[in-house]
C-alpha cells in the first residue's frame, strides 16, 4: 500500500482537524459542515476570475473547517475503478487549460440553451477528470458550474442529478462519450431566476 498524506491508514479515514477515525461519524461531520459552507458560498458566490484559484478557493470555503490541506491540489494519484484522474503533476497546467478553454468560449455567456449544455459539459467533463483535490470535487465543481450558470443565464438544479446516472455518465465522459453526461445536465438547466 502506497503512502498517503490524507489517509489515516489505521482507520481507514481521511485526515481530519478533529481526529475523527469512524468514517461514519466522519462522513456526518463533513456532510453537516460542508452544506453550512455551501448555502453561504450560493448567497455570497466568492467573486474573481473564473479559473483553478478560483476553484481552489471555493474548495478551501467548503471544507476548510474540517480538513487543513483544504483547497490544496492533491498530491497523490486517484482514480475511480480502472480510470485515473490527472496526474498531480499536471494538474496546474492542465487545470489552466480547462480555464483557458472557459475564457475562450466567453465563459458560456450569449449561447442557446442547447450551446450552454454542451458547453458545460464539456467544461464538467475536464474538471472531473482533473479531480484537483483529494476529495470534495464533486461539491466545489457544482457550486462552480452554478455560479458560472447563473452569470451566463441558467440555473442549475443538482437535486435532479441521479448520482448513480452522474457516475455512469461521468464514467462514459472519461472514455470520450459525452452523450449520457449531456443528456444528464440537459434535465437540470433552467433559466435564471
Amino acid at each position: 500500500m502506497s503512502w498517503d498524506p490524507y489517509l489515516d491508514l489505521e482507520h481507514g479515514v481521511l485526515r481530519n482537524r478533529f481526529a475523527i477515525t469512524d468514517a461514519e461519524t466522519l462522513a456526518r461531520v463533513e456532510s453537516e459542515l460542508t452544506a453550512v459552507r455551501i448555502a453561504e458560498l450560493t448567497q455570497n458566490p466568492l467573486p474573481g476570475r473564473y479559473d483553478l484559484a478560483l476553484l481552489q478557493s471555493l474548495h478551501w470555503h467548503i471544507f476548510s473547517d474540517i480538513y487543513s490541506w483544504a483547497g490544496q491540489l492533491r498530491t497523490v494519484a486517484l482514480g475511480k475503478g480502472r480510470h485515473l484522474f490527472c496526474p498531480p503533476d499536471q494538474l496546474t497546467v492542465k487545470g489552466e487549460a480547462v480555464f483557458a478553454d472557459l475564457a475562450d468560449g466567453d465563459y458560456l455567456r450569449g449561447r442557446d440553451r442547447p450551446a450552454f449544455v454542451r458547453g458545460l459539459t464539456d467544461v464538467l467533463s475536464a474538471l472531473t477528470y482533473l479531480h484537483p483535490f483529494r476529495e470534495g470535487n464533486g461539491r466545489a465543481q457544482r457550486l462552480l458550474l452554478t455560479q458560472l450558470a447563473r452569470e451566463a443565464g441558467y440555473n442549475l438544479d443538482w437535486a435532479l442529478l441521479d448520482p448513480a446516472d452522474n457516475i455512469a455518465a461521468s464514467r462514459a465522459a472519461h472514455e470520450g462519450d459525452h452523450k449520457p453526461l449531456r443528456r444528464a445536465l440537459d434535465d437540470l438547466v433552467g433559466p435564471a431566476s
